[in-house]
């Protein structure tokens, strides 16, 4: 009787925190999925994948801020044979500055991927996942999505939404074998800052100095989805602050942070 493959699907994999969790989940043994737009970055990926079933792994190219993307990625999959029993939703963009002067294009791009894509992805390979009754969902949020955050107004609110999608989701599927949980970064060494579109030096100082590496968050996500956890925020600077916080009313963490952007900004 053949065995059939358990993939684990990664988007975002190309680099970042979204490569480190697709060396990491190969040396467990998966074979990967990776998603994301540049092809030949995502093949270098795969090359240096190591693990008892990497050479198994495939790349997929596919642009999830695109409507309609989810739908094709999990179609390409279907007619691959590719059976998904770990979805790490990790791609994810950010679009900084002041909200109304942001390109609508861009908001929108950055909608689409961070909520849209993430949402189907989870629904459909969720609902094979459900059928089989087992599977993991990792989806990646943000500490910012914790608060309302000036200047990343748009942003903060898709990965508020993650959040709040992802334990509505884990609610409902309690009992059925899909665990799903959330995973919440702050800073990170990646080149997250310079896709949103920030130039202040004094901003992506004060960013390197208080960020992760993308393994530390990719650790901290994978121990937590093991453990079961509903949501992690990572590093223990971000749970002090989110903490803090949470002892606020809600119009004073936006109003605090408003003061502190606008001196490095």
């Amino acid at each position: 009787m053949q065995t059939i493959m358990k993939y684990a699907l990664v988007t975002g994999a190309s680099g970042g925190i979204g490569k480190e969790f697709a060396i990491k989940l190969a040396a467990e043994g998966w074979a990967i999925i990776l998603v994301g737009r540049n092809e030949a970055r995502l093949e270098a990926v795969r090359s240096g994948l190591s693990g008892a079933n990497a050479s198994a792994s495939v790349v997929v190219p596919c642009d999830l801020s695109r409507p309609g993307a989810a739908g094709r990625l999990y179609r390409a999959c279907a007619e691959r044979g590719l059976s998904v029993d770990l979805l790490v939703n990790n791609a994810g963009s950010g679009v900084f500055g002041d909200s109304l002067s942001q390109s609508p294009e861009a908001v929108e791009a950055m909608v689409n991927l961070n909520v849209s894509a993430l949402t189907n992805l989870c629904a459909l390979f969720g609902r094979d996942m459900k059928a089989r009754g087992s599977g993991r969902v990792l989806n990646v949020g943000s500490f910012a999505g914790l608060t309302a955050t000036p200047y990343f107004a748009s942003y903060a609110a898709t990965k508020s939404y993650v959040l709040d999608y992802t334990l509505a989701l884990r609610a409902e599927l309690a009992g059925s074998g899909l665990v799903v949980a959330c995973l919440l970064p702050g800073y990170v060494r990646t080149d997250f800052d310079d896709n949103a579109g920030i130039e202040s030096e004094a901003y992506k100082r004060f960013s390197r100095s208080n960020s992760l590496s993308a393994e530390q968050v990719a650790d901290i996500g994978l121990a937590a989805l093991e453990r079961g956890k509903a949501w992690t925020i990572a590093g223990a600077r971000n749970k002090l602050a989110a903490f803090l916080f949470g002892l606020l009313p809600r119009t004073a963490p936006p109003a605090i942070m408003k003061l502190f952007l606008d001196r490095l900004v």
